[in-house]
């Protein structure tokens, strides 16, 4: 970024490069920044009239102005001739990463929510706003992906996340809004340097540019070289995706992940989560992975617990899951005509069409047996017909360990029918003579 631009100038270069824009809404929290862009916003429909703006505030409730800061932005908006949506939101304040955090997904959903198929939210994120997010991600030892900092735009629910002033300083803006007399809000919370943040705005940066008067553009430039590297990455990462992915499936092989270098592995486990939606892995659960799933025994079947979610190893596959909670056990009765069965404790629907897919023979009346496995259960099989253990069956099946006590078994007359995508017992088979009526 060889110079910054007026805030009127940036708005009007950004809008331009978006082929085909026809909607926006603002993301207005009332402060300078938010106001200023608003501001700019308003005047968008004179100059292109196929281009709708509207505006949207997100109340977290966080102090006791929250309220008044809800009505000063429909007052706002209004006066500019903007429509805008205020959405109260809960955050959750003993999230674990912090008040901060908890607030930025209750808003980040509030805006997912509120945006239509193709829409930018615009946000008014600026240069020293990057410069302070290249330097946190620094002290937090982040890799190009995360020293990249605030992309420009990228996609995020139906539409997309926009930062059209990234090339302004923060300088400009406030004299724009000194211009003209724009009436914004100051949240208190924001001179506070208990928060990262904040200490790096008011207590860092001011030396940095004390001593290095273009310390905010370098900074900014950095972080345009990192994003520039982390597209790079992006690519080769997308291509041994491709190339670890099992075929017609979500998992990745654990053999080809163990052939890429280390950084390579490591930069496919990072697109592997992000693909899922799901946030970054720190480093050293990278780390884990790799030594505790990737480079282990062929027979580990260990487990990686990420916060949010896991990772876990069974034979050469590697699953990314949802925290997997202790099995529930279940027992259930179906009834004819059998309408489709919810069985919450798996979170899994059965239905008749179902059975008839797997050749499973149901009785015209009466009822069915649904649960999960105890031990020792034995099903028929084969020509000539034996009895199988189904702990065996699943093991063979390569059904994963955490999943064979959720399997359910369909019994039929008291006996075990089937196993559900697994088997069906000799006896119970479509084109087989049924057995006795059920009462």
């Amino acid at each position: 970024m060889s110079q910054y631009r007026q805030p009127a100038e940036a708005l009007s270069e950004f809008l331009a490069t978006q082929s085909g824009i026809t909607a926006v809404t603002v993301a207005y929290s009332g402060g300078l920044d938010s106001h200023v862009l608003l501001h700019l916003a308003a005047s968008i429909p004179a100059l292109n009239p196929e281009i709708r703006v509207r505006a949207l505030h997100v109340n977290h409730g966080l102090q006791e102005q929250s309220n008044a800061w809800a009505e000063h932005a429909r007052a706002t908006a209004t006066a500019l001739g903007v429509p805008i949506d205020v959405v109260a939101v809960e955050v959750d304040e003993a999230h674990p990463d912090g008040p901060e955090a908890a607030a930025r997904l209750a808003r980040y959903a509030a805006f997912s929510a509120h945006l239509q198929s193709g829409e930018h939210m615009l946000l008014a994120q600026h240069a020293d706003d990057q410069a302070e997010t290249f330097l946190l991600q620094a002290l937090r030892g982040s890799g190009p992906d995360g020293l990249a900092s605030i992309p420009k735009k990228r996609t995020f629910g139906p539409g997309f996340m926009s930062r059209p002033l990234l090339a302004c300083a923060q300088e400009q803006l406030q004299t724009y809004a000194e211009e003209h007399q724009l009436d914004h809000i100051h949240d208190s919370s924001n001179d506070d340097t208990r928060y990262d943040r904040n200490y790096l705005r008011h207590e860092v940066l001011p030396l940095l540019k004390a001593r290095w008067p273009a310390a905010t553009r370098t900074l900014t430039r950095s972080a345009n070289r990192c994003s520039a590297a982390s597209q790079t990455l992006l690519g080769l990462a997308q291509e041994d995706l491709r190339q670890v992915r099992l075929r017609g499936a979500a998992e990745l092989s654990v053999s080809e992940i163990k052939a890429l270098p280390r950084e390579r592995a490591y930069n496919v486990l990072r697109l592997w989560v992000r693909q899922g939606g799901m946030r970054m892995p720190r480093l050293q659960d990278l780390a884990e992975v790799y030594r505790q799933l990737v480079t282990s025994r062929a027979d580990s079947q260990g487990i990686v617990n990420v916060r949010d979610y896991e990772f876990r190893r069974h034979k050469d596959r590697l699953y990314l899951l949802p925290p997997q909670k202790e099995p529930e056990a279940f027992h259930v009765d179906w009834e004819a005509p059998f309408e489709p069965l919810h069985i919450p404790e798996i979170g899994q629907t059965l239905t008749r069409q179902d059975c008839e897919r797997q050749g499973i023979r149901l009785p015209s009346h009466g009822a069915i047996t649904v649960r999960s496995r105890v031990g020792s259960e034995l099903i028929k099989l084969g020509e000539p017909a034996f009895h199988k253990a189904v702990k065996k069956l699943l093991q063979e099946a390569s059904v994963p360990p955490w999943l064979r006590d959720v399997t359910p078994l369909i019994y039929i007359d008291g006996r075990l029918a089937a196993v559900w995508e697994i088997a069906v017992a000799v006896d119970f088979r479509q084109g087989t003579e049924a057995p006795p009526e059920l009462v």
